[in-house]
């Protein structure tokens, strides 16, 4: 009769504990040196990279519980100083008041397993674990994690946050914190400002939520600003984030890395009380549905389907932008997907007008509309953008009105330079387009595939 032998295992052996990582958030001998009994608590992991994994950690080290922290370099709120050491929490244990009851939250922020490869080098895989004592408590866990989403989502009349969705983690990632622009600040046409600002007003109106609701209709609203660039549409944006007080979520599908759930993840997890932007949508389709960017794993389906799925997050303002209204799918702007078209176009004679007021408040409306009909009769069928205008009244920051107003020649010149450089640009561009590698020399510059030696770029990873 044969038996198996016995095999002793040392669990405090470094093979031990890895294999408790691998299949553990965290080894029992960590817990136990911190006070924590690993048999008596509840736990939760936190994806590295996650939106709720970086809330946490800042929380963490603002609270000045840590004592080991790692450093980096941002950009700092002194224009002054465009550069500055930020401190980001390190690697340990910690303990804090949750703030539900008093109770006590411990934080696990430790590396696991072997160094691995990745596209850009060798990088460790980072977990961090909160844990709160007692079996079956994970809704202190929660009541924690939802307070700082909610303070993350929080808006005021002062300000608002920018997010922009990282394709690689999947979250919507913080990217700075905007002063509110003043809708006053937007020179727009009167009838264009008046006609957004009055829908969107009349659709966050507790009225118009309940008809949606009455009627069984997806509480959402969706616009299509469509122009040249320069000509208002991102100001708008701003400005109506500021009027609803609601945070901006700007959204770029032509990433390489997006693909059809990516996106549809993006828009489901939008954060709340937030203005949805997809940016440049003319860019990913043709009118036929073609490809512009070959590599995109997105499908127009794919896109129609994320769209679709605005309606999901109560009261979401969606709103698409693009340069080129006309190379657009209807399908993609149809009524029930688009609720709204915004054109966006040249300067027009009164935003002429406001636009010198704006620049020179103590000037009459004589002299603005002096300046307008100069540059209205100086550029004769052409178009200005606003952007251009501004970037006028910028030049002519160390002049007086009356110089301004008599100036407009000026405007003149810079289009007149600006289109010699673009003919230059295109010109070098179509040239570099038609050159072809003589027989020679040069070609053996190439390997057998085609590739240039100096256009290579190799990762090598090792692996155990």
């Amino acid at each position: 009769m044969c038996r198996s032998p016995k095999i002793a295992v040392d669990l405090t052996s470094e093979p031990a504990r890895e294999l408790l990582h691998r299949t553990e958030p965290y080894a029992p001998l960590s817990m136990l040196r911190g006070g924590v009994d690993p048999n008596d608590c509840t736990s939760a992991t936190l994806a590295a990279g996650s939106e709720l994994y970086n809330l946490v950690c800042a929380h963490i080290s603002k609270l000045g519980v840590s004592s080991a922290y790692t450093l980096d370099i941002e950009t700092g709120e002194d224009p002054v100083s465009s550069r500055v050491s930020a401190a980001s929490l390190g690697l340990g244990l910690f303990s804090f008041p949750s703030g539900e009851d008093g109770q006590t939250i411990h934080a696990l922020h430790q590396t696991i397993g072997e160094p691995a490869g990745t596209d850009c080098g060798v990088s460790l895989l980072h977990s961090l674990v909160l844990i709160t004592p007692g079996k079956g408590h994970i809704g202190i866990i929660k009541h924690f994690c939802d307070q700082l989403l909610a303070a993350a989502d929080r808006t005021d009349k002062s300000t608002f946050t920018v997010y922009r969705w990282s394709v690689k983690f999947s979250y919507w990632q913080r990217d700075a914190k905007v002063p509110a622009r003043p809708l006053e600040s937007v020179v727009l046409p009167a009838a264009t400002k008046a006609k957004v600002v009055g829908d969107v007003h009349e659709f966050v109106s507790p009225e118009t939520r309940g008809w949606y609701q009455t009627h069984g209709i997806p509480y959402k609203r969706a616009y299509l600003f469509w122009g040249a660039p320069g000509s208002g549409k991102t100001s708008l944006i701003q400005a109506l984030a500021g009027v609803l007080q609601r945070n901006v979520c700007y959204l770029s599908p032509t990433h390489p890395d997006m693909t059809d759930d990516n996106l549809k993840n993006a828009v489901q997890r939008c954060p709340a009380n937030s203005i949805l932007v997809l940016e440049d949508v003319d860019a990913l389709f043709g009118s036929k549905r073609e490809k512009k960017v070959d590599k995109s794993p997105l499908t127009f389906s794919g896109l129609l389907n994320a769209i679709d799925g605005v309606g999901s997050a109560t009261g979401q303002i969606f709103i698409l932008t693009t340069n080129h209204r006309e190379q657009l799918d209807p399908a993609l702007i149809r009524n029930g997907r688009v609720d709204l078209h915004v054109g966006f176009g040249g300067a027009q004679p009164e935003q002429m007008q406001q636009m010198f007021r704006a620049f020179y408040p103590d000037s009459d409306e004589e002299l603005a509309g002096k300046f307008e009909a100069g540059l209205t009769k100086a550029l004769g069928n052409e178009e200005l953008s606003m952007a251009a205008l501004q970037h006028y009244f910028i030049l002519m920051r160390k002049c007086t009105a009356v110089e301004a107003a008599a100036g407009v020649s000026a405007v003149l010149e810079e289009m007149a330079d600006r289109k010699e450089k673009e003919k230059v640009k295109q010109e070098e561009l179509a040239a570099e387009e038609d050159a072809v590698v003589a027989p020679g020399e040069d070609s053996k510059a190439s390997d057998t595939s085609g590739a240039s030696a100096e256009g290579v770029h190799v990762h090598l990873h090792l692996a155990k």
